[in-house]
């Protein structure tokens, strides 16, 4: 393991597609209990099946904060769960931990600067000292070669690749005031280039209305594989969610990838009308950190599912829309296991399914 000294050494890496093999997935338990409602209990059932699934396929690291006691990761000692205790603030691994990129079938680990999702703006806590602090604590843990770019404030659920030089993003995340204020697009637009090695930037102007992450686009738009993406839709006129479709529909329509390929988009209805219930806002310990009031409109989308070489997990809400998300999914990824897995716990806490897993990928030393 190694730290790399200066960002010159990047050339010839490449971000790859979430889609190839890993080496493992890494999960945070959850355990904030301004974010999990009732301590937490209920998430750690949702949390659970996810580790259950994943692990039948590739190894997890599942990462416990050490204030978690015993009796609440116990059950996560099962085959191919490999824990290490590092202190964490929230359980987005996809954010606050690594974004990995290969070159010559080596891996090598990117921490960027953290700030809950935008700082002194409308960052979602203010204690996130330890959280900009995980993704080098882990790389040191894992015994990766890894680069510091603190200096950039970037998270791994705002940006999606197709492995192939392509990368989705939207303005309304990486634009917004609270991550880095002082740069243009362009600029923006070049450091992401430079660093993630990709040749082309896809801007989505908008992502998921009432996203707290400031509309990641993990939430409204993946590559199901290159040349495809899939597009959270919303065909209610009268939603606000409307518009902000129409907006990235037209967007994609009008753009190539970075081989020249017009692309192709399959459309996956997002669920418009998930709330907070009274007993779940209830359920949470008021502190300085967001506000999660009853009747909370929450950020339901079907695109924040994660995949491997071998499995799909979709997120589940009881919702007549779950069907038609399984269906169009599982129609694609014949060649892979395809799962729908409960997970309004996690919604509860901001984000889903993607947002709380983050791959490593397969070296091929």
């Amino acid at each position: 393991m190694s730290l790399l000294k200066t960002d010159d050494s990047l050339d010839g890496y490449i971000f790859p597609f979430e889609g190839n093999p890993h080496r493992g997935t890494i999960v945070c338990l959850p355990y904030r209990n301004d974010t999990w409602r009732e301590d937490s209990l209920p998430a750690l059932d949702n949390f659970y099946e996810l580790v259950n699934i994943i692990s039948q396929y590739e190894k997890v690291f599942l990462i416990v904060d050490p204030s978690i006691s015993k009796e609440r990761y116990s059950r996560f000692q099962m085959n191919n769960v490999e824990i290490h205790f590092i202190p964490y603030n929230d359980s987005w691994a996809r954010d606050n931990t690594l974004i990995y990129l290969q070159k010559d079938g080596k891996n090598l680990a990117l921490d960027f600067g953290f700030n809950a999702w935008g700082g002194k703006v409308d960052g979602l806590y203010p204690d996130y000292e330890k959280d900009n602090e995980l993704g080098e604590n882990l790389a040191k843990e894992f015994n990766d070669d890894y680069l510091l770019i603190k200096d950039f404030i970037l998270e791994g659920g705002s940006v999606h690749t197709d492995g192939e030089g392509t990368l989705l993003t939207t303005e309304a995340c990486l634009l917004s005031k609270g991550r880095n204020s002082s740069l243009s697009k362009n600029q923006i637009e070049n450091k992401l280039k430079k660093y993630l090695g990709v040749k082309k930037i896809l801007w989505l102007p908008r992502g998921i209305y009432n996203d707290e992450t400031n509309e990641h686009v993990d939430n409204v738009a993946c590559f199901l594989k290159p040349g495809v993406i899939a597009l959270a839709s919303c065909h209610d006129i009268n939603d606000v969610q409307h518009q902000l479709y129409l907006q990235d529909l037209e967007y994609l329509k009008s753009q190539k990838d970075a081989k020249g390929r017009k692309l192709e988009i399959v459309e996956i209805e997002t669920p418009i009308d998930l709330k907070m219930t009274k007993k779940e806002a209830a359920g949470l310990t008021l502190t300085d950190a967001i506000k999660r009031p009853e009747g909370n409109r929450l950020a339901g989308s079907y695109i924040n599912f994660y995949q491997s070489d071998k499995f799909v997990i979709v997120p589940k809400f009881n919702h007549p829309l779950d069907d038609n998300a399984y269906r169009i999914l599982k129609d694609f990824y014949q060649d892979k296991d395809v799962f729908q897995l409960e997970s309004r716990e996690i919604l509860l806490g901001g984000g889903n399914i993607h947002c709380v897993t983050n791959q490593i990928p397969k070296e091929n030393k």
